[in-house]
């Protein structure tokens, strides 16, 4: 957590960087305090020791069937009105699992009890799976699911109904469902401040989705108060 560019590299050493292929976009959701970065939606998830991409950039999670996204990167930013005018890096990291369904991720090894628990959406108002109500039936019909608590921002009363939208999603590429992504341990990384930030010589990242190497990527971003 809030590594410097240098430590984040050092961490990286064993990484075909120019071979490992990132996608960075803009989490629309992060703010920027007093005390650093403040979340306000429910992906990227942070709980339960884990990060987790389960209910944000459904489009973007469409690109690769679930077994494509394996291995892949995952940068999440700022965007420049958060605060700052800068892309401030959020986390960064490998996709160790990814799943097509609610079902299947809930129902798998990927997550420890602690950590299904901690980002269930029936229990927090910002929890990023969803909980079978059944181990039977279609995956991706809403009623097969836990409904989430009250007060999870994707359940309030302008859009109560939002959530159904997590578990069945149909505006995807090629017919695929947006498949649910785990972070690895390990080459999963954090950032509570801004510490990192990408370059200010370049354009500045807005909504949608920046694809390029994990080495490209790299000699893009800076350590703030440094050129």
């Amino acid at each position: 957590m809030n590594l410097t560019l240098g430590t984040l590299r050092s961490r990286l050493a064993d990484i075909e960087l120019q071979e490992a292929t990132v996608y960075c976009y803009v989490i629309a959701t992060i703010q920027i305090d007093g005390q650093g970065f403040s979340q306000t939606g429910s992906a990227p998830n942070f709980q339960g020791d884990l990060i987790t991409l389960c209910t944000c950039k459904h489009f973007m999670r469409t690109f690769l069937d679930a077994p494509g996204w394996q291995g892949k990167w995952i940068a999440g930013f700022t965007g420049v009105e958060a605060g700052t005018g800068r892309n401030d890096l959020v986390y960064i990291m490998r996709v160790a699992h990814a799943f097509e369904s609610h079902r299947d991720l809930w129902l798998s090894e990927a997550l420890t009890s602690a950590a299904r628990e901690a980002k269930a959406a029936d229990r927090d108002e910002f929890g990023d799976v969803y909980r079978p109500a059944t181990g039977r039936g279609d995956p991706f019909e809403p009623a097969n699911y836990q409904a989430p608590v009250q007060g999870h921002v994707h359940a309030k009363c302008d859009s109560p109904r939002q959530w159904h939208g997590d578990i069945k999603y149909d505006l995807g590429c090629a017919g695929r469902r947006p498949a649910l992504l785990v972070g690895q341990v390990g080459l999963s990384f954090l950032w509570s401040k801004p510490i990192l930030c990408y370059s200010s010589a370049l354009p500045r990242l807005h909504r949608g989705q920046k694809k390029s190497t994990l080495e490209t990527l790299l000699q893009q971003m800076q350590d703030l108060g440094t050129s």
